[in-house]
């Protein structure tokens, strides 16, 4: 079988209700390395949840993010005391899929029901949850002024202004695009520790803090993404509420897209990861921050000394200002733990900028003591925190040294060779289609030169490429991975590293093919923007002489051939 979560022995599964099997259509095999994810046959999310939500109250997708939490607490003494007090945390430490919590209030899930309390307080109350859900959520995410809940077949809900009044909060049952009125998306697990929901605001997080050292705005309309691994915990997949209701947006692991995850937490467009060995990594990560959105924000690839803009309007309007630097993150390896951990992970903000943000894993100090190690996003090292609390997580094999390369899946298959200028061959090995970057290897006049070949998925320059028209019915609809029916689009770069820089340098005086590609192809720049179209057995590298679009005719467009054999990992 595929990817899908199959029923099965795992020790982090409570119950049957959190594992899923089936497809959106009918069950079927998928191959090994199959990313689509397998979905259990269902009728659709629970109607009586509202699939708009409240314009009045203006809770739901709309007005989006250009309101402001209220910070208050109207209505919150009109919730019901009936909340079984006793078997409710007393404590709520770490954000996971049975409790959470933001600046203003802590939930919990207990038996499919939800309870709140306000932070600071010990009385827990009965969260308002439409009648048909109440009772039948098996897993919850709780990030700054929303919350997701799913049902047993993984049906995604959304509560949204968790930062306001109780008297603003509301359901929705909608998830895709286009703007957030799909009819509803199935997260492809719900199994404890392997999905969270990632958001980052206007009035929380505010901006991201960029590889470039910039501070740029998020978007007016915030950013919300469930992030989930897949069953071998080699891929992300990141369900956003803008997009296609499908599998096809992946964050790429660590080592190529190799690296198998065991847990996953996320805050504010910060991914946290760690596998079986304690081995963890971070990465700021979403379809705005990645490149993927021109229609909201403009990028460029290297330094800009253009300052950064106050807001999203005025990057997307002021020339003046910076565009969002490229590449993007990618992922930083985290110290390893001093201690013994589980696999409960958790991320919060704590302050606005995308590097603000605390880690905390639970576990055990050398004196046997329950609680949990953190650590600053950026903090080089783990404090641990005694709470007394049990364990609710299972156990990891936190090793003293660094095991990454123990928990890797078999390399990608798909690899590819062809001319990408006259006389210049280019070889891509490996090509995980959802990694940012990877190296290969330009052939020019019998030599060989590294370069690093970067990937943004999702389109081909401009915002017209970006998948917004129905494909079979559906808004922007593609296959996982990739497709032969369905070329999977990329604004990319081919980047020439510094230590290719001085080689070619020494060697284009003798070399008249390296010569005519440096001038003619790569004109000098060390980015250089190209775009690709990728099926499993082609790889077009389209050259635009039109900035920022790949254009027909009068593109050069290098066809590379899949050479049929995966290198060695």
């Amino acid at each position: 079988m595929g990817v899908g979560l199959l029923p099965g022995p795992n020790p982090s599964t409570p119950s049957a209700a959190a594992a899923i099997t089936a497809t959106t259509a009918e069950p079927q095999a998928t191959l090994a390395d199959s990313p689509q994810p397998v979905i259990p046959a269902s009728a659709g999310p629970k109607e009586c949840v509202p699939y708009l939500g409240d314009l009045l109250k203006g809770n739901g997708q709309f007005p989006l993010g250009l309101v402001p939490p209220d910070y208050g607490t109207r209505g919150y003494a009109d919730l019901p005391v009936s909340a079984p007090q006793g078997e409710l945390p007393q404590r709520v430490d770490l954000r996971d899929n049975t409790q959470g919590f933001n600046a203003q209030i802590e939930v919990a899930l207990h038996q499919g029901a939800l309870f709140a309390r306000r932070v600071g307080e010990q009385q827990w109350r009965d969260l308002p949850t439409p009648d048909c859900l109440r009772g039948e959520i098996v897993s919850i995410s709780l990030n700054d002024d929303a919350l997701v809940a799913l049902d047993g077949d993984g049906w995604m809900y959304t509560l949204s202004n968790l930062q306001s009044s109780p008297d603003r909060w509301g359901w929705i049952r909608a998830w895709g695009g286009p703007v957030w009125l799909g009819k509803g998306l199935q997260s492809p697990t719900t199994q404890p520790g392997r999905w969270a929901l990632s958001l980052i605001g206007t009035y929380t997080d505010r901006v991201y803090d960029t590889p470039d050292g910039k501070q740029q705005p998020v978007s007016l309309a915030k950013v919300t993404q469930v992030v989930a691994l897949s069953e071998d915990g080699s891929r992300i997949y990141s369900l956003d509420p803008w997009l296609a209701r499908d599998y096809s947006y992946e964050v790429g692991t660590p080592w190529n897209s190799r690296f198998q995850a065991e847990a996953i937490s996320a805050s504010g467009s910060m991914i946290f990861i760690t596998n079986k060995y304690g081995d963890m990594y971070t990465r700021l990560s979403d379809f705005d921050i990645n490149g993927s959105d021109p229609a909201q924000f403009r990028y460029g690839w290297g330094e800009d000394q253009r300052p950064a803009a106050t807001d999203a309007a005025q990057h997307r309007l002021d020339e003046s200002t910076a565009p969002i630097g490229l590449p993007a993150d990618d992922w930083h390896q985290q110290p390893k733990i001093p201690g013994r951990i589980t696999n409960r992970l958790s991320i919060h903000s704590t302050a606005p900028g995308s590097n603000n943000r605390e880690l905390r894993v639970e576990g055990i100090d050398a004196q046997g003591t329950t609680g949990f190690w953190r650590k600053e996003l950026t903090g080089d090292h783990w404090d641990f925190v005694p709470t007394g609390t049990p364990l609710a997580g299972v156990e990891l094999e936190n090793s003293p040294q660094d095991r990454s390369a123990e928990t890797l899946a078999a390399p990608s298959p798909f690899s590819y060779r062809g001319e990408l200028h006259p006389g210049v061959t280019m070889t891509v090995s490996e090509f995980a289609y959802a990694s940012p970057k990877r190296d290969v290897t330009i052939t020019a006049g019998g030599r060989d030169y590294r370069f690093v070949l970067h990937s943004i998925d999702g389109r081909l320059g401009t915002p017209l490429s970006m998948r917004m028209l129905p494909v079979e019915g559906e808004f922007g609809s593609r296959p996982a991975g990739l497709a032969q029916e369905v070329p999977r689009n990329y604004m990319a770069a081919l980047e020439m590293p510094e230590d290719t820089r001085g080689q070619v340098g020494q060697d284009a005086a003798h070399n008249p093919a390296l010569a005519r590609f440096l001038e003619e192809y790569i004109g000098g720049e060390r980015y250089h923007q190209v775009y690709l179209k990728v099926t499993p057995q082609t790889m077009e590298v389209w050259n635009s002489p039109v900035e920022n679009m790949a254009v027909p005719l009068i593109s050069e467009v290098a066809r590379l051939e899949h050479t049929g054999e995966a290198e060695a990992g």
